[in-house]
């Protein structure tokens, strides 16, 4: 869902010519998963794009809490351990499964520069699969609006953006290295009922999400 739904459209540039979409730098994969997998997290980042007036308060209160509580699938929050530079968890396995049905594609780019990257391309298997997850498994919408409403947030086109975002929460950067990011769940729900207060709409939102996010269909 990371590739599919913020990877960039590869336009032909013939690194990889089968490739679909690409996630570039392995920093930027890991950020987007901690959001993704953090939901309170990212409804934080949310409430602060209404309060700096660039996402609608409405619409954005009723996604967020459709993240922290709602209708969010069971399995919906799953934490993280802080590492040396933010959220991380060695994506290898994960990728390895991937790569071994050829759904994805791992490139690495300027081996020999100080600025050498992995990138990460979607395959047109790949792609399928996330289509037909997406018809088949009723629960996959949600996640699916997760990585819509990461796309939200100006920072998300880049690794490094995002570790500074994150670091901005008091409790993100007060996690001991090596040790799991704390949720913020209740400070979450306490500052969204204040947001919404604060814009005359109620906590919770009467009616549900839409399927769109951002003009992103699910």
């Amino acid at each position: 869902m990371i590739t599919d739904v913020l990877g960039a459209p590869t336009d032909g540039d013939g690194v990889v010519p089968d490739a679909v979409k690409v996630v570039r730098s392995l920093t930027r994969l890991v950020k987007i998963d901690f959001w993704l997998r953090n939901p309170d997290y990212l409804a934080h980042e949310l409430l602060t794009e209404i309060e700096q007036g660039r996402q609608p308060p409405g619409d954005t209160l009723r996604l967020i809490a459709n993240m922290i509580g709602g209708t969010a699938p069971s399995l919906h929050r799953y934490p993280m351990a802080k590492y040396l530079y933010g959220a991380y968890e060695r994506p290898d396995n994960a990728l390895a499964l991937l790569a071994s049905r050829k759904h994805l594609r791992m490139l690495r780019v300027n081996e020999s520069s100080a600025n050498a990257r992995k990138d990460y391309y979607l395959l047109p298997k790949g792609q399928a699969a996330a289509t037909v997850m997406r018809e088949e498994v009723r629960q996959m919408q949600w996640y699916v609006r997760q990585a819509q409403a990461i796309g939200l947030i100006p920072e998300a086109v880049s690794g490094g953006r995002m570790r500074r975002r994150q670091y901005e929460h008091p409790g993100y950067e007060a996690a001991a290295n090596g040790r799991l990011i704390p949720e913020i769940t209740e400070e979450v729900t306490k500052r969204a009922e204040d947001v919404a207060t604060w814009h005359g709409l109620p906590w919770p939102p009467i009616s549900p999400p839409s399927s769109a996010v951002g003009g992103l269909q699910a």
